[in-house]
């Protein structure tokens, strides 16, 4: 019996775009302490790039974004667990402490309009696309007939 492979194409040129935009910046610096990285959606559309973060049991104030060199860092930690006097943890399945996350943005956005907003949880940095690679309509030029 013969098997067919199967092999991988690749990308496809839009996703190999949405990658150049914005992906993940992948390095070994990680502290052997970092026990979480939070789940992230990205989401693009016309006008912005938008960063959903999952920060449950975060503080606004342990959250920190910077953007240098093109590449825009979340970091913060979330507290362990503190239990009282007299209490047993039975199971602590949550993960607790440092982390952060790096996105490499290049020149895909206006870096002096970032914006991010805390809410429930749910931590939205909005990054807005600069004019010239925002889609424009062109005008077809000649005579009517």
């Amino acid at each position: 019996m013969h098997r067919h492979q199967h092999r991988y194409c690749g990308p496809t040129t839009e996703m190999t775009r949405w990658m150049n935009l914005i992906n993940e910046v992948r390095n070994n610096e990680e502290q052997p302490e970092q026990r979480w990285r939070p789940r992230v959606d990205i989401v693009e559309d016309e006008h912005e790039f938008r960063i959903h973060a999952d920060l449950p049991g975060v503080t606004k104030d342990s959250i920190e974004i910077t953007l240098e060199d093109g590449v825009l860092v979340l970091s913060g930690e979330r507290p362990a667990m503190e239990s009282k006097e007299g209490e047993t943890v039975y199971r602590s399945e949550r993960m607790t402490g440092q982390f952060k996350r790096r996105f490499n943005v290049r020149d895909s956005i206006k870096s002096d309009s970032i914006h991010a907003n805390f809410d429930n949880g749910v931590l939205t940095i909005r990054l807005p696309k600069p004019e010239e690679s925002k889609p424009r309509k062109i005008e077809i030029n000649g005579m009517q007939n």
